[in-house]
C-alpha cells in the first residue's frame, strides 16, 4: 500500500512540474519546475526499482541539462514574461483529443495481469548495461562533448559582445 501512495504522491509531483513548466511565462521558474518533473520521474523510477536509471536521471537531467538551461538562460537579455497574460491555445480541444486517443491506445496495449507473470525474468548488470551502451557510441560520445564545450564558449564570446574601449583607458 505504501508503494501505491508514493506512485500516486510522485506522480502528481511530476505532473504538477510539467504543467507548471509549460504554463509559466518566466523562464527561470519554467526550468525550475522542469527540474521538479525530473525529480518526479526519478522518483519514479526507484518504485521501479531502476536505481541506475533514477541516478542517471538525477546526474543528467536535472544536474547536467538543468544548469545548462540556466546557463544559458542567463545568457539571455529578457527571461521576465507577463505572467498574468492568457495562455490559451485556439487548438487546446484537438490536443486534449489527440492525448485522450494515446492514452487509449496505450492502455489497450497493457499485457493481462496473468501474461505478466508468465514473462522471463531479466537481471541485467549496470556492467552490462555500460558496455552496450558505451562500446559503440565512446567516440561518438567524445566529439559530442568537444562540440558542446565549443558551442558554450562560442555562447559565452557571444553574449560578451564586443567592449568599447572607455575614454579614461586610451593612451593620450
Amino acid at each position: 500500500m505504501n508503494e501505491v501512495i508514493a506512485f500516486w504522491i510522485l506522480s502528481a509531483v511530476a505532473v504538477l512540474g510539467a504543467l507548471v513548466a509549460v504554463r509559466k511565462r518566466n523562464l527561470i521558474h519554467g526550468v525550475f519546475a522542469l527540474l521538479v518533473f525530473f525529480a518526479g520521474l526519478s522518483g519514479l523510477f526507484l518504485l521501479l526499482l531502476a536505481e541506475f536509471i533514477a541516478a542517471v536521471q538525477v546526474l543528467v537531467y536535472i544536474g547536467a541539462v538543468g544548469i545548462l538551461l540556466l546557463f544559458a538562460i542567463m545568457l539571455t537579455e529578457r527571461v521576465a514574461g507577463d505572467d498574468s497574460r492568457r495562455m490559451t491555445s485556439r487548438g487546446w480541444f484537438w490536443g486534449v483529443v489527440a492525448a485522450a486517443a494515446v492514452f487509449v491506445m496505450l492502455i489497450q496495449q497493457l499485457p493481462p495481469p496473468e501474461a505478466a507473470q508468465e514473462m522471463k525474468e531479466i537481471n541485467p548488470s549496470v556492467e552490462e548495461l555500460g558496455k552496450k551502451l558505451m562500446n559503440p557510441y565512446v567516440v561518438t560520445l567524445e566529439v559530442l562533448a568537444l562540440l558542446l564545450t565549443a558551442a558554450l564558449i562560442g555562447a559565452v564570446t557571444a553574449a560578451q559582445g564586443v567592449r568599447m574601449p572607455k575614454e579614461e583607458d586610451s593612451p593620450e
